[in-house]
């Protein structure tokens, strides 16, 4: 009994370990900020040869500023949070309330689409990554609610300022499966 008992356990224990993801970052300059009134993004100096892929996150510091969408040999493109066409799935904490952050073209972005839908919400609430459709790990922060206006919508204000980025990390983990 007690083998079949340490065989599961070693089985078990070689599930969690294929879960666990490799964590590795690229550190790229910003070459470029493109500043149109509706696209926003940056190029960055890294590329496919750097192993870049699309859709990884991109960070400044501990702050999710974007991620990529396009992979040249040497550069890539970002598509800001800012941008109107990013939509990213968000936890607001403390309550743990699951939403979309939409980008506005400013530097902040707008709470739609929440999980439920009389809660309070609260300037100061903390706005994550909810690690939902497997786009971005759970738990990066982004910002914070700053405003909420008359007609209860939410604005977040961004951690970092995208018009000041020099240099950004690239995330290159993946799920071991």
């Amino acid at each position: 009994r007690s083998l079949v008992g340490s065989e599961m356990c070693i089985r078990d224990r070689s599930k969690i370990e294929d879960i666990v993801d490799i964590s590795s970052e690229i550190l790229a300059k910003v070459l470029v900020d493109k500043q149109s009134p509706f696209l926003k993004s940056i190029i960055v100096n890294r590329g496919c040869k750097d192993k870049v892929k699309l859709g990884k996150a991109v960070l400044d510091g501990e702050f999710l500023v974007g991620k990529v969408v396009e992979v040249n040999y040497l550069t890539s493109r970002v598509l800001l949070l800012s941008d109107l066409n990013s939509k990213v799935p968000v936890s607001v904490e403390p309550n743990n309330i699951q939403s979309i952050l939409t980008g506005t073209g400013e530097r902040f972005g707008k709470l739609q689409y929440m999980q439920l839908e009389n809660f309070e919400l609260n300037n100061g609430n903390q706005i994550y990554t909810s690690g939902s459709g497997g786009i971005f790990k759970s738990g990066i922060p982004i910002g914070e609610i700053n405003i909420i206006d008359d007609s209860k919508e939410s604005y977040v204000l961004f951690h970092s300022n995208f018009s000041q980025l020099k240099l950004v990390k690239i995330i290159l983990y993946e799920n071991v499966n």
